[in-house]
C-alpha cells in the first residue's frame, strides 16, 4: 500500500470517527435539551400551582350551635376571575319551602361573580341540623357544587360533593372560651340576684 493510500485511509477513518462523535454529541445534546425542557415544565407547573386560585367548598358546623353552613373560600394566592358557582339540585334553607328559600336561586349560585380575591369567603347558612338532616326532600343529604373560574387566561372547572350525612350524630362544636364565658354570665346573674335579694 502506497503512502498516499495510507494517508487517504487514515483520513477516511478520522472523518468516520468525527461523524460518529458528532452524532453522539447531537444525541447527547438532544437528551440534555429534553431533560432541561422537562425541568422547566415542572418548575412552571410548580409556580402555577403556588400562584393560582383554589376554591375550597365545605360544609361547616357553626361553633356553639347546631347550624350548618356552606363555606366557599379562595384559599389560593391569586383571584378567581369570572367565578360561576352552581348547585346540581335544589336545596332549601332550613327545610323551608318556597323558591325564595332555594339556595340554588341565590345570586351567588345563579349569577357570575366577577372576582373572588385570595382569602375571600362566602358563607351560606344551610339551616339547623334537626331540620335539614330530617328532610331530604327539601334538603338533600348529598349535593354537588360546581365552581368554574379563570386565572391567567386558563379556565378551571371543579366539582365538589357535599355530604351532610356525617353531621347526623355528631356533637355540637364548642368553643372552650365561649363556654367558660357562658358559665361566668350565669354565675354573675346569680350573684346579682343574691345581691338584689339581700338589698331588698
Amino acid at each position: 500500500m502506497l503512502l498516499a493510500d495510507k494517508i487517504n485511509l487514515a483520513m477516511a477513518i478520522a472523518t468516520g470517527l468525527s461523524v460518529i462523535v458528532s452524532a453522539a454529541m447531537a444525541v447527547l445534546t438532544y437528551a440534555v435539551l429534553k431533560a432541561n425542557r422537562a425541568t422547566v415544565e415542572a418548575m412552571q407547573a410548580q409556580i402555577e400551582a403556588a400562584s393560582r386560585p383554589y376554591i375550597q367548598i365545605a360544609p361547616i358546623a357553626r361553633a356553639m350551635t347546631t347550624a350548618i353552613e356552606l363555606h366557599i373560600k379562595n384559599i389560593g394566592s391569586t383571584s378567581a376571575v369570572r367565578l360561576r358557582l352552581s348547585l346540581d339540585q335544589d336545596y332549601h334553607f332550613n327545610a323551608e319551602e318556597g323558591e325564595h328559600n332555594n339556595i340554588r336561586n341565590y345570586s351567588a349560585f345563579s349569577k357570575e361573580i366577577q372576582m373572588l380575591a385570595p382569602g375571600s369567603e362566602l358563607r351560606f347558612l344551610l339551616g339547623v341540623g334537626h331540620k335539614i338532616l330530617r328532610n331530604p326532600k327539601l334538603c338533600p343529604m348529598q349535593f354537588s357544587v360546581d365552581a368554574k373560574y379563570e386565572f391567567e387566561e386558563k379556565r378551571v372547572v371543579e366539582k365538589t360533593t357535599i355530604d351532610l350525612a356525617p353531621f347526623g350524630k355528631s356533637v355540637q362544636p364548642t368553643d372552650p372560651i365561649a363556654e367558660r364565658l357562658d358559665k361566668l354570665a350565669v354565675e354573675l346573674k346569680s350573684i346579682r340576684g343574691a345581691l338584689q335579694n339581700a338589698a331588698g
